[in-house]
């Protein structure tokens, strides 16, 4: 008998999504942005600055610390977060380093410590009902397949920066020192230099700016091997890639080896409803109360399908017949690690359906059901065609802002070229500028076109199964598969009328019908091209 789990309790000992992916992903960007900022001293021929291979391999987990905290690997992602912190502290001389990435690593140990005892509240929350899961643990699949190939690749890298490393020795040991002058600087980011024999070398320093025409630099020469005396040839990059693959292969076997381990023995199980949020999302309750999402590989098609045609779904998002009446969910065990993030099994009648990870619900998980937003807009004040539906007053000062503020990004940027975090900011603000001054929606005689952040629907009025208005909003419903736009708030509060108008005279006038077509808006084009001018300034 599967009893019933205290779904307030069990929500309650959550850790906040905000925590890990806002929180600790921010003051990741934070910390690397200061330890990236920090004044360090610069490479002389006296003090040169020497390739380490201990800090390339360190480099792992301070990229892998982000990743695994976005994609939901919490513990993995803490420990990865704290491990670098303490290999920072004692491999970094830098003091603004050590001090950020020994806060996040503090921070990071603090959530470590939150999450495995709020996992251990949920699990105890879930109820105490077991099961044994039937027949066998499926077959190691691609995930074994995927891990023994980064380790191969790993072991395969390794090998490579042995073999190069070997080589740049020898080269160091038979070369001779001597000055070469600086005959050009390239691009802002490449040093051109000439030898006494004429010889001419390119190097990519990590001060270009630095160096200038007629600077004499001291470099190490065997024919025509050249390497600058103050930055050695680093080749431990190959150390990182290496690292990087057989973490990663740990990390899927240790997935995969949690994901087996539910057929070990009796695991937590609790009886919820499903409902289908997307094609291989599945949303689980407890009575009326959202649990947690999970995510399987398939479709597992647990719904039946509201309408039986696009036809049907469209005379109902009209308003021209009443809904079909709202199914019944279909009910799921699920059996395993019952805490966010954790391994369980979905069983259907007995058999097990997928294996997947439980993940905190968002508000984008929206159930789909019989019920419809908003109220149907009928057809009301003719336009003249084509017809424009521009953003209102507050939008455009919106816009200008937004220009304003990219605009002082670029001089910013021109100020502080390191400051890479500006350019993201104001190719963010050209995106959504550019979209305050195009129009929201244009009719025309054969189609209406949908202007949105990103793409441009171009939905010819066939294929546009009607307007639905919520307040200010409008949603659109179109194509063979029903889908809906929304507009954001329209300063017109007619357009769907005008819309609707256009459509029904448009279907008197049976035009052809044609399919559905989105291209790139040209607010993509304009922040693409923001992007190019900050790296020519």
């Amino acid at each position: 008998m599967i009893g019933p789990v205290d779904v307030e309790r069990w929500q309650a000992a959550a850790v906040p999504w905000w925590v890990t992916k806002v929180g600790l992903v921010g003051g990741w960007v934070v910390a690397f942005y200061f330890a990236a900022s920090a004044n360090e001293a610069p490479c002389t021929a006296a003090q040169p600055c020497l390739p380490d291979p201990l800090f390339s391999l360190a480099v792992v987990p301070l990229l892998a610390t982000p990743l695994l905290l976005l994609f939901g690997r919490v513990l993995t992602g803490c420990a990865m977060g704290a491990l670098f912190g303490v290999v920072d502290i004692a491999l970094d001389g830098s003091a603004a380093a050590n001090v950020a990435f020994g806060l996040h690593a503090a921070a990071c140990a603090v959530v470590a410590a939150w999450t495995v005892r709020s996992r251990a509240d949920q699990h105890e929350a879930a109820g105490a009902a077991l099961v044994s899961l039937p027949d066998l643990p499926p077959q190691r699949g691609v995930l074994r397949v995927v891990a023994v190939l980064l380790v191969v690749f790993g072991f395969l890298t390794f090998v490579q920066y042995s073999l190069t490393n070997d080589a740049i020795e020898q080269h160091i040991a038979n070369a001779s020192r001597v000055q070469a002058e600086v005959v050009e600087v390239k691009d802002a980011y490449e040093v051109w230099v000439e030898l006494p024999d004429r010889q001419r070398a390119a190097f990519q320093p990590l001060a270009p700016e630095t160096y200038r025409v007629g600077d004499d630099v001291p470099v190490l020469a065997d024919g025509t091997w050249v390497q600058m005396a103050n930055e050695p040839e680093d080749v431990t990059w190959w150390l990182t890639i290496g690292g990087a693959a057989v973490f990663f292969a740990v990390v899927l076997a240790a997935r995969e080896r949690r994901r087996r381990a539910l057929w070990t023995g009796p695991v937590k199980a609790v009886r919820v409803t499903a409902h289908q949020v997307g094609p291989r999302r599945i949303l689980l309750r407890h009575g009326k109360k959202d649990l947690a999402t999970v995510t399987t590989l398939a479709d597992l098609a647990l719904e039946e399908p509201l309408y039986h045609d696009t036809e049907e779904f469209g005379r109902v998002w009209r308003g021209e017949e009443d809904p079909p009446p709202q199914l019944d969910p279909v009910e799921l065990l699920v059996a395993g690690e019952w805490h966010h993030g954790g391994q369980v099994a979905l069983l259907s009648e007995g058999d097990v359906v997928a294996t997947s990870t439980l993940s905190h619900v968002r508000p984008r998980h929206t159930v789909h059901s019989a019920h419809l937003p908003g109220v149907p807009v009928t057809a009301g004040t003719p336009v003249e065609l084509p017809h424009a539906i521009w953003p209102g007053d507050r939008r455009r000062v919106e816009g200008v802002a937004l220009l304003l503020a990219a605009a002082g990004a670029l001089i910013a940027l021109k100020q502080y070229p390191d400051w890479i975090v500006l350019a993201l900011i104001g190719v963010q603000c050209v995106l959504s500028a550019v979209t305050r001054f195009q129009p929201m929606l244009r009719l025309d005689h054969n189609s209406v076109v949908l202007y949105t952040g990103v793409f441009t629907y171009r939905v010819p009025w066939a294929q546009l199964h009607g307007v639905r208005r919520s307040g200010p909003q409008l949603m659109l419903a179109f194509g063979p598969h029903g889908d809906v736009l929304t507009t954001p708030h329209l300063p017109d509060r007619e357009a769907g009328e005008k819309v609707m108008w256009a459509r029904a005279r448009s279907l008197i006038a049976e035009h052809p019908g044609q399919r559905v077509t989105r291209r790139l808006n040209v607010s993509v084009l304009v922040a693409a091209a923001y992007a190019a001018l900050v790296l020519f300034i």
